[in-house]
């Protein structure tokens, strides 16, 4: 699909700026550990390489049997050894360590990418978005005074008055399942969301997708005209769940 507008994603719930917050703990962290991995990984080579120096130095010669004395001293070379076979150790069980603590770290930037990856699509199939942003709201949707009749009847959706040719663009990205002329609908784009969710676009002058296209958020799908039930250019913007009508305001409040 097209690139969103990220900038017109809202953080405004707890958890969300919970996930944010932590990922960029998460990441400085990472790194830090990143940082000390490396530092311990070149420790524990230097005391590789100091270790095999010392197993393969050759004696400087073998004195012959004669007198011999001297105070009694711990072998050092033998003792150095020892001590350096510790602190390997000691040095790989801490990596050791570091690198359990590296795969549980990455267990968790994992799962909060695949929540925001998740959240990402939920935005993208939301139908927030005006479909004509050139223009003006005018008829709302529920009960009013019908045009052509003068009598009250039901609106069962928005209506956004705009001079014909005016681009109309997908309000939330989704499958066109239907894409042609109805006798009082006139050209209309109907799209599928999932999760029961549909967007209709009536009244249009031109239509530039068909049955079956995927759009995305903001797509130019069609241009406003009078086609149809109509007395005037404007797009008639519906939105279905389940098949029944809603108020298109309570999706496109704040746009």
């Amino acid at each position: 699909m097209a690139t969103v507008d990220e900038a017109a994603v809202s953080i405004d719930a707890p958890e969300d700026k919970f996930v944010i917050d932590r990922l960029g703990e998460l990441t400085g962290r990472l790194f830090r550990l990143e940082s000390d991995a490396k530092t311990l990984a070149n420790r524990v080579g230097v005391l590789n390489a100091f270790e095999r120096r010392l197993k393969g130095s050759a004696a400087p010669g073998v004195a012959k049997t004669g007198p011999a004395g001297g105070p009694m001293i711990p072998p050092i070379g033998e003792a150095f050894l020892r001590k350096q076979a510790f602190d390997f150790s000691s040095a790989q069980t801490g990596l050791d360590q570091l690198e359990d603590e590296l795969a549980r770290l990455d267990q968790v930037l994992s799962s909060i990418d695949e929540r925001a990856s998740t959240r990402k699509l939920s935005y993208m199939i939301f139908p927030s978005r005006p479909p004509v942003t050139e223009g003006r709201r005018s008829s709302v949707f529920g009960n009013r005074y019908d045009p052509f009749t003068g009598r009250r009847a039901f609106h069962s959706g928005q209506d956004f008055a705009a001079p014909s040719g005016t681009p109309i663009r997908a309000s939330a990205g989704g499958k066109v399942i239907e894409a042609g002329y109805h006798r009082e609908y006139g050209n209309k784009v109907e799209i599928d969301h999932g999760n029961g969710l549909v967007t209709r676009y009536a009244h249009a002058s031109k239509l530039y997708v068909k049955e079956g296209d995927v759009v995305t958020p903001g797509q130019k799908i069609a241009t406003v005209g009078s086609t149809g039930r109509s007395t005037g250019p404007h797009l008639h913007f519906e939105i279905l769940e389940n098949g029944e009508f809603v108020d298109p305001v309570h999706y496109l409040a704040g746009s």
